[in-house]
């Protein structure tokens, strides 16, 4: 199970239905309104071994401190999707958050923060524990 991150990513993928990552990356507007929704780039890396790869974030709002947080991460040549539900609170121009999602029986769960220029935050099963470190991407 070292590999939990990438398994869970994968499934995602294979579980998503019809709406695509790569739709709703290009719907995203490139300069948002809310600090917290949008584009965000950058890697994922375990801290419990040496997996790690880019990534790529979707927030998309679904309530006033409710947010869909889609994920495209690569692993090697492999590349997987994972939607979960964020929520958190508002403190100044930082969002904290957190959220959790069972798969396979799995609680993985993540918490972090969301400013208007990066978006830093762990995640934790109990196979793999691990950080995201976004940015807003380039225009």
């Amino acid at each position: 199970m070292k590999c939990l991150f990438f398994v869970v990513l994968l499934t995602g993928w294979l579980t998503s239905g019809c709406r695509s990552f790569e739709g709703d990356w290009k719907k995203s507007p490139a300069n948002p309104q809310s600090s917290v929704s949008g584009r965000w780039t950058g890697s994922w890396q375990n801290t419990n071994n040496t997996h790690g790869g880019t990534l790529r974030a979707v927030i998309i709002p679904e309530g006033a401190f409710d947010y869909r947080a889609r994920f495209e991460a690569q692993w090697g040549s492999h590349t997987g999707n994972f939607s979960t539900l964020i929520r958190g609170y508002q403190t100044n121009d930082t969002f904290v958050f957190r959220g959790s999602k069972r798969i396979f029986g799995i609680k993985i769960t993540t918490a972090g923060k969301i400013d208007p220029q990066q978006f830093s935050a762990t995640y934790d099963s109990r196979f793999d524990t691990g950080i995201f470190t976004l940015k807003r991407p380039l225009p």
